[in-house]
């Protein structure tokens, strides 16, 4: 009916602008917008089209049972929907014109006032309820947050309980009014209670097949009932309680409320215990971390009569972390230290939990960033070295390999003889640190000595010279000696030992010595000549006839065959057609099988003083 309404009012608006008054101009006018307007709000001002005409805008409502209108000012009355005509009066060459629209009232929500909190006493059974004020007229009705304190029939509240309850007030909707909530406390009290103790339950199992529970003492009549939390640790019947697992639970008891005492609940705690397990050894560990393996090992756990599961665990996962699979703990090391680790059995059977513990200590080498080498010169100052940083706070040692050369006080660094010594910085264990240490190398450079002259030396094919005539130096270091051509001559432990006939060039250096460095080289001419022959003894006259005298070791008619076979770090040699004798680096070897080091090994055959074979052979 209402969309009739305004649609008559809009062909009739319509069919005013199509019939203007002579000689009138017809207005330019907007469609007018719908106004909401909210019941509680008393009055209200319309919005008008707008128009190029400046005549003013009155406005009539349709029903005027929602609202009433003077000009463009309603007065709203109830909630609902009606139509609204705006007309704008003739003003000078314009005529008057109509637009209709419509005017919603929506339903406001009530303004509700306080609601005070409220309390009673048990005793005192019921109270009646008022609720808040409210600017609807609408009924009431009431709920309780807890139905076992308190319920609300009505308007009137029935006392079951001592205690707090929340009460809510709910006002139903109206024509004009949408629904509305207010809530409020109400503290219920009884009488003062005195209890006695609900004490803790700790019983073997298969000890008792059942045991009565005792009512803890109260001065208030009302009933006790009891409960239990766990049916599968024990049953309850009434005050009956059957053991049933091994294990813990809780028993709660409650009383009801009667005359005016609220009801109270204690709670104890069941425990049904098991037979212990028999554990055997699980004995401390301790284990080193290093940089270079998986940092991971095994841990058994100790021996038990019980079959429950094994569960590890580790009081510090950041030093060592554990998983278990049947006996067996995998520990993953992570850092120096120590942690607890718990070998735990479950419930299993008639056997209770266990668990032993053992304390595993992780220990590690500490690592240290590389000392630079040192070149000094006799006579610098002495230096102070700092150690290494280090995780581990042990105390440092430093030690000299030569302490001519370098001397030690604490941390400094003496600088003596010329020569070299290496400086060992050695770092005492501390807490879960290893002991470790690190090296360096001092080299101090002394003055170039001033030297003689070598003179030439001569040695025999085969023949050792132990010494010979060392150049005059002001230096007292060692003279060390090499050699051009080693198939002439070689030097065999800082002897010169002839090979093959020839001539090469033999050269003298001087080791530091004191203040004194390495000396300058000097050379000289190194002849090597035959071996002087023995003679053959003059047999004396005899009546036995004389013997064929034995060819000599250098005739062709006797001359020995030499094979040399090597196999791996093994020279085997053989010689046939003579007595010989064998050497292998300047010492004397056997006939046969010969097992020698890696490098270079020269074999070196011998008849008498005669070599008669000299071969260098490279052993990997």
């Amino acid at each position: 009916m209402r969309k009739k309404l305004i649609a008559a009012a809009l062909v009739l608006g319509l069919f005013s602008i199509q019939t203007p008054v002579a000689f009138a101009d017809f207005p330019i006018v907007s469609l007018p917008t719908p106004q909401t307007v909210k019941f509680d709000q008393g009055t209200a001002t319309l919005i008008p089209p707008t128009s190029n005409a400046p005549g003013a805008w009155t406005a009539t409502v349709s029903d005027p049972t929602i609202a009433t209108v003077k000009g463009l000012v309603v007065t709203i009355l109830k909630a609902g929907t009606t139509g609204v005509t705006y007309t704008q009066a003739a003003s000078g060459s314009f005529s008057s014109v109509s637009r209709v629209s419509r005017l919603t009232v929506e339903r406001a929500t009530p303004k509700i006032g306080a609601w005070a909190g409220l309390s009673a006493t048990l005793a005192s059974r019921t109270i009646k309820l008022t609720p808040p004020t409210s600017t609807s007229v609408a009924p009431w009705s009431y709920a309780s947050s807890n139905t076992k304190i308190a319920t609300v029939s009505s308007n009137v509240v029935t006392f079951l309980d001592a205690g707090t309850v929340t009460l809510t007030a709910t006002q139903s909707a109206g024509s004009n009014w949408l629904n509305a909530e207010a809530s409020t406390s109400l503290t219920i009290t009884g009488y003062p209670k005195t209890l006695g103790t609900f004490t803790d339950i700790t019983i073997a199992k298969d000890s008792v097949s059942t045991l009565n529970l005792v009512e803890p003492t109260s001065n208030s009549p009302g009933a006790w009932s009891f409960s239990i939390a766990d049916s599968t640790i024990a049953t309850l019947a009434g005050k009956v309680l059957t053991p049933k697992n091994i294990g813990k639970t809780t028993i709660t008891a409650q009383q009801a409320a009667a005359v005016g005492y609220g009801s109270s609940t204690l709670t104890m705690t069941l425990t049904i215990l098991g037979a212990s397990a028999t554990l055997g050894e699980f004995k401390d560990v301790s284990y080193t971390q290093t940089s270079t393996s998986s940092n991971t090992l095994s841990i058994k756990a100790p021996t038990s009569n019980s079959p429950a599961a094994w569960a590890f665990t580790s009081s510090d996962p950041s030093v060592a972390s554990i998983t278990g699979v049947l006996e067996m703990g995998s520990v993953r090391v992570f850092k120096p230290g120590k942690t607890t680790i718990t070998a735990s059995q479950g419930i299993s059977g008639n056997y209770g939990a266990v668990s032993k513990s053992m304390v595993l200590t992780i220990n590690a080498a500490p690592t240290y960033s590389t000392l630079e080498d040192l070149q000094k010169v006799v006579g610098d100052i002495p230096q102070t070295i700092l150690p290494p940083t280090s995780k581990s706070a042990g105390a440092w040692t430093y030690t000299s390999s030569d302490t001519a050369v370098v001397s030690i006080t604490g941390q400094k660094l003496n600088y003596g003889d010329a020569g070299t010594a290496v400086i060992t910085l050695t770092q005492a264990a501390n807490d879960f640190w290893l002991s470790g240490s690190t090296t360096f190398k001092v080299t101090v450079l002394g003055t170039t000595p001033t030297v003689g002259n070598l003179s030439p030396v001569k040695v025999e094919v085969g023949q050792t010279l132990i010494t010979i005539a060392n150049p005059t130096s002001n230096s007292t270091g060692k003279w060390k000696y090499s050699i051009t051509d080693p198939t002439i001559a070689k030097v065999v432990n800082n002897t010169i030992v002839g090979v093959a006939v020839g001539t090469t060039t033999i050269i003298a250096t001087q080791s530091p010595g004191g203040k004194y460095g390495q000396s300058n080289s000097v050379q000289a001419t190194l002849t090597v000549v035959a071996a002087t022959p023995k003679p053959t003894p003059t047999p004396s006259a005899s009546t036995t006839p004389k013997a064929t005298p034995k060819p000599s070791a250098t005739s062709s008619a006797t001359k020995p065959v030499v094979k040399v076979t090597v196999k791996k770090r093994v020279i085997n040699v053989s010689v046939k057609g003579s007595i010989v004798t064998v050497l292998i680096n300047g010492k004397k070897k056997k006939l046969g099988n010969n097992t020698v080091k890696a490098g270079a090994n020269t074999v070196v055959v011998k008849v008498g003083t005669t070599v008669i074979f000299n071969k260098t052979y490279k052993i990997k």
